[in-house]
């Protein structure tokens, strides 16, 4: 029989891995930049979310794998990112608990990281994506035709959950700036999905 955790254990569970993942990446002197759903929260309102999301530097990626897997931990290596398990985790069986995908991968994740902020993140200092980046960054999950369209959708909700709370010209600019980034038209399409999202319309991705 499974277990229900509730939204505080959940990210009571994040704030622990949270925390061993800095451990890591100031042992291996690896920059780090807070993405995905906990820098939604950070940004909006707080969300359960399953994993940590960071982006780290490509040359880096096997140090902090290894000093990951020295604490039992279970990683698994991906085309511009590492997959992480908990220790006797089962990759493609159970879920990650973190996802450290190489800043460099695309240019827009090369964009976003240079978009941070230091924030007191589930008790930890942090660098964070900013609240432009991030709409950047979910706006490109949201359009990804390989992602699953329930993700994508979490995505699109994410978006609005972030313009809900705080977002000026100059979050905007920032993120249409980033989009600039993906392919051409990226740009309008990303400002009339912020456009539909402000005025409560219907959003196609």
């Amino acid at each position: 029989m499974g277990v229900a955790l509730t939204t505080y254990e959940v990210m009571d569970q994040r704030a622990a891995m949270l925390g061993i993942l800095l451990d890591v990446l100031a042992e291996v002197d690896a920059e780090h930049c807070l993405v995905g759903g906990i820098a939604v929260g950070y940004h909006s309102r707080p969300r359960a979310t399953v994993d940590v999301d960071m982006l780290v530097p490509a040359k880096k990626t096997s140090r902090i794998a290894k000093a990951l897997e020295d604490r039992g931990y279970v990683v698994t290596k991906h085309a511009g990112m590492l997959r992480v398990y908990p220790p006797g985790g089962a990759p493609g069986k159970d879920e990650a608990i973190a996802d450290l995908v190489e800043r460099e991968a695309n240019p827009t994740l090369r964009a976003a990281a240079g978009e941070i902020e230091d924030a007191v993140v589930l008790g930890h200092r942090v660098h964070v994506v900013s609240r432009g980046a991030l709409v950047a960054l979910k706006f490109h999950a949201a359009i990804s035709p390989t992602r699953h369209i329930g993700d994508r959708y979490i995505d699109v909700g994410d978006l609005s959950r972030i313009l809900e709370t705080s977002f000026d010209a100059a979050d905007e600019a920032v993120a249409l700036r980033i989009a600039e980034t993906m392919y051409p038209g990226a740009r309008d399409d990303l400002s009339k999905m912020i456009d539909d999202l402000r005025h409560d319309r219907a959003v196609k991705i």
